[in-house]
């Protein structure tokens, strides 16, 4: 259905003003792109918010949540916008007068530079310096009243825009109202007197008991897809959409504008690309027709010649005997036009001679066939045949015979090469209609969640990780997002990431999600790059702190961690590429179908744990590389190298064996003051320190075991013996059903002795830690209470004060539960297995530990290494996820939607190599 307004009015601008204003006013312009050479996209950004300012030249300008095609190469205007725009807070946006133009102000003083949007005619968009001297601008032009020219270096005249005027009086109303037309409507004799357009118009006339249509001319009013700020009286009674704002109304009613555009561009493609097809198989089956003709002719001339030899061989006769009497050219055909005229039927048979080819045209029929038809027509009329004067008839028929046999062999290769020619473009208009249906159009953006500005994954046991990109990040995430409960993981190696595991319900972290942070750590540090495992540590919220001790400075990104660090061990630098599926929220039943997904599942004790990563670090032999680099033949060539040039290499090999068994097993230093022992059974604590320790990624630190050398492991690395590998599958299946409790308990049965001593030590280091806390916040409280009574304040405002802080505290725990549900719902709506069932909405692509992807349905592995682009390897690997012969056409089409560039961001800094296990390559 058209739409029946396209454009804003002078209402609906001041309602996005006011919408922009207050949506962006204060933040910086991140970057700018162009839909076409009419519309652009302002994109905006703060540290919890980002949005999109669309404003497309004569027709709108509002905030949009869709994710419009942008150019491949942004335009001269955009690239003058971002030089100019980018970095720099939009201060102010107005109305100039009561026209339809925006002046936006991005900076301040002389540093400040102004958009002009102009909504009206074939409306314009201006960008100017703080003098507003024209310094770019999409369409030049003079205005015919004013003589005023818009062009660059000259000054858009701001003074001269339509100023508002007051109301019509009641006289004047009257007046025009008497003089008017009989036929004349009242909507049309008021609406160019009054500023707010004709909806309003149509209100008021309406609420005064008049209809504006018919109460002269008896038309009936017909509404076509409409946008309002207001549900005005004359739509009331019709079918609206009401959204909660009136951005979000344009925003929708232009991308249906929108989408319906490209669709009917996609129709247009579709039939450009299915006639070009066609034009391929008409070319084809016309040079097929050519052929086939040019062999019946060459099979009747050979015929007519084998059928007229006699007269052939005089005609021929005649000629190469006046040429061997060196008789000339002209004197030739002098005699033959001479013969011609004398009635000689063998001249008559001639039509000409040419001599410079050495050939002679005859005009030949049947002489057995019939001269008319039934209609009157000549059936039997001539034809004319070439033949070489140097063969005889019959040669010159086999001629033709052979002449034919070429042809009919070249019409058997058109045949087959033209059935070639038409599949691939088939194949091609088929692969082009899906890309012109892919590509043109336009999708609802997902709104990025809060924790996708860190590198993040979410636990196999269900908690959010986050880890900061830099420094800055890193103080962040610790200022903001470390709360009560959270465990802080660090790994002590240059560039490692401030690692936190948010656990708002304040329960025990399973040893397992500790891990899988322990690995994020590392891979986000330098060991990546030496390809080198190396243990992390953690501990609790409190321990870390951002106050340095007496004459020290911590820079940006720098902590101090008080009191015990937990090691964990160190695992190998495996990480992995998922795609994790987003469904409706709406749907309970997908929620219950996948409530158990990332549910806590038994743990092994720590042999079993040991020997089932052996098993895995014997299976990630067979894996087969997803490379995409042109360089991938010379990694295949220095792998498939003989083993007597290989010498050097296993050296290199067993050393870095060494390095590893040392990393694994790093030294354990006694301490006499703390406890060895961690507060969770299974996670195997390395060092402990009771002394405070600075926490700074700018200095380079290297790995425990490159420090001080260990003792070798005795079976970590050993490869299994005969019967481990089905003794392990029994262990898992008699560990599969084991809960956090009887775990616990078993873990108690094997205990000895000495264990429990070292537990009710470490209980009474609990108690006392607690005890101190107490005491710390009695002094609190006591200095808080003191604070409060030394001020000359009456009673009442002491008490007030004291109710102001328990409210605040009550909103932060409101804050903390509506955060704490709003995530948890968010969870219960992500899976890593989406079935044909689900309502799938989008999806998010993920990088975490490879072990924690284990129950994801679309993954590769990633391993340091790798000579191909990040980028590319992405894309080859979503190219991957979308042939998987299980996938379901909605899963496919939300695959397409992934960017390789949020992708790339979330991997390590350094080389990449994307493999694929074995049990993967086979699905």
């Amino acid at each position: 259905m058209p739409a029946k307004k396209t454009r804003f009015t002078t209402l609906d601008l001041k309602a996005c003003i006011a919408a922009i204003r207050k949506r962006f006013v204060g933040i910086r312009v991140v970057n700018v792109y162009d839909v076409d050479n009419k519309t652009y996209l302002i994109k905006f950004s703060k540290p919890d918010d980002k949005g999109v300012l669309l404003i497309e030249s004569g027709i709108r300008i509002h905030t949009t949540e869709f994710d419009w095609p942008k150019g491949l190469i942004p335009s001269g205007f955009a690239m003058k916008l971002r030089k100019h725009l980018k970095s720099r807070r939009l201060e102010s946006i107005e109305q100039l007068g009561i026209d339809r133009i925006i002046d936006l102000q991005f900076g301040s003083g002389e540093a400040a530079y102004h958009l002009i949007v102009e909504l009206y005619d074939k409306g314009n968009i201006i960008l100017t310096d703080f003098n507003y001297i024209i310094l770019s601008l999409i369409r030049k032009r003079t205005d015919v009243t004013t003589d005023e020219k818009f062009a660059v270096h000259e000054i858009y005249a701001v003074d001269s825009v339509k100023q508002p005027e007051d109301l019509i009086s009641l006289e004047k109303l009257i007046e025009l109202l008497n003089n008017a037309q009989p036929n004349e409507s009242i909507k049309k004799i008021l609406n160019p007197l009054l500023p707010f357009g004709s909806a309003v118009l149509d209100e008021c006339l309406l609420k005064a008991g008049l209809n504006s249509e018919s109460c002269i001319l008896g038309k009936t009013f017909n509404i076509e897809q409409e946008f309002h700020p207001f549900l005005f009286k004359q739509f009331e009674l019709k079918s609206y959409l009401e959204l909660p704002k009136f951005a979000r109304a344009v925003d929708e009613f232009f991308s249906k504008l929108e989408a319906q555009r490209l669709d009917g561009h996609i129709v247009q493609k579709e039939r450009d690309a299915l006639k070009k097809l066609e034009n391929v198989k008409k070319d084809h089956q016309k040079r097929l027709d050519e052929l086939q003709a040019a062999q019946n002719e060459d099979v009747r001339k050979a015929y007519l010649i084998e059928m007229n030899a006699d007269l052939v061989t005089r005609a021929m006769a005649a000629i190469n005997t006046a040429v061997a009497n060196q008789m000339s050219w002209p004197e030739i055909e002098e005699l033959v036009d001479e013969a011609k005229q004398s009635g000689d039927p063998t001249a008559r048979a001639i039509q000409s001679i040419k001599f410079d080819i050495n050939h002679l045209a005859l005009l030949l029929r049947d002489p057995f066939g019939d001269d008319d038809d039934n209609s009157g027509k000549s059936s039997n009329a001539p034809v004319k045949i070439d033949v070489d004067l140097s063969l005889t008839a019959f040669a010159n028929a086999k001629r033709y015979f052979e002449h034919k046999k070429q042809s009919s062999q070249k019409q058997v290769r058109t045949l087959e090469a033209g059935e070639k020619a038409i599949k691939s473009a088939s194949k091609r208009t088929n692969e082009l209609l899906k890309e012109v249906e892919r590509v043109a159009t336009v999708t609802k953006a997902r709104k990025a969640y809060w924790f996708e500005k860190f590198y993040w994954f979410i636990s196999s046991d269900n908690y959010i990780v986050l880890g900061g990109r830099d420094q800055q990040q890193n103080e962040l995430l610790i200022k903001r997002h470390l709360r009560t409960g959270d465990l802080y993981v660090h790994a002590d190696l240059h560039g490692a990431t401030s690692v936190i595991i948010k656990n708002p319900t304040g329960n025990e972290v399973p040893p397992r999600t500790l891990q899988e942070a322990g690995i994020l750590a590392c891979c986000h540090s330098a060991a990546w790059e030496a390809k080198v495992p190396a243990p992390a540590y953690w501990v609790q919220h409190d321990q870390v702190s951002k106050t340095a001790p007496t004459g020290e400075y911590l820079t940006t990104g720098a902590f101090m961690i008080r009191g015990k660090r937990n090691y964990l061990p160190s695992e190998p630098l495996n990480f992995g590429f998922a795609l994790l599926f987003k469904f409706d929220e709406s749907d309970q039943a997908a929620i219950d179908r996948h409530s158990e997904e990332r549910k806590s599942k038994a743990i092994l004790d720590e042999q079993d744990l040991k020997q089932t990563s052996n098993i895995e670090t014997q299976e990630s032999v067979e894996e087969t590389p997803l490379e995409v680099s042109d360089d991938e033949d010379e990694e295949n060539k220095d792998e498939n190298k003989p083993d007597e040039q290989q010498p050097e290499e296993e050296e290199e090999d067993d050393e870095e064996e060494q390095t590893q068994e040392s990393v694994s097993n790093p030294p354990l230093p006694s301490s006499s003051d703390e406890d060895e022992t961690s507060a969770y059974p299974d996670t195997q604590v390395t060092y402990s320190e009771e002394k405070s320790i600075k926490i700074d990624n700018n200095q380079k630190k290297e790995p425990r075991s490159q420090q001080k050398p260990s003792a070798k492991s005795n079976n970590a690395n050993q490869p299994l013996k005969r019967g481990q590998r089905a003794r392990l599958k029994k262990i898992k299946e008699k560990y599969k059903d084991q809960d956090e409790e009887d775990r616990q308990v078993r873990m108690q049965l094997l205990g000895s002795a000495g264990n429990e001593s070292k537990k009710k030590q470490q209980q009474q280091q609990q108690e006392q830690q607690q005890k101190q806390k107490q005491k710390v916040q009695n002094k609190d409280n006591k200095k808080k209470n003191e604070s409060i009574q030394s001020r000359p304040q009456s009673a009442a405002v002491a008490s007030a004060i004291i109710d102001d802080d328990e409210g605040e505290q009550q909103e932060d725990e409101e804050e903390k539960a509506k955060r704490l549900s709003e995530d948890a719902r968010l969870l219960s709506t992500l899976t890593g297995q989406p079935t044909a069932d689900d309502p799938l909405i989008n999806v998010i692509g993920v990088c975490a530990p490879w072990i924690t992807l284990n129950n994801y349905k679309y993954k590769v592995k990633i391993l340091p290494g790798g000579l191909g682009k990040k980028g590319k390897n992405v894309q080859a690997a979503l190219k991957l996820f979308a042939m998987d012969r299980t996938a379901t056409q909605l899963e496919k089409d939300l695959i397409k939607t992934v960017k390789d560039q949020e992708v790339s961001r979330n991997l390590p800094s350094g080389k990449v190599k994307f493999v694929l296990p074995s049990y993967v390559k086979l699905k």
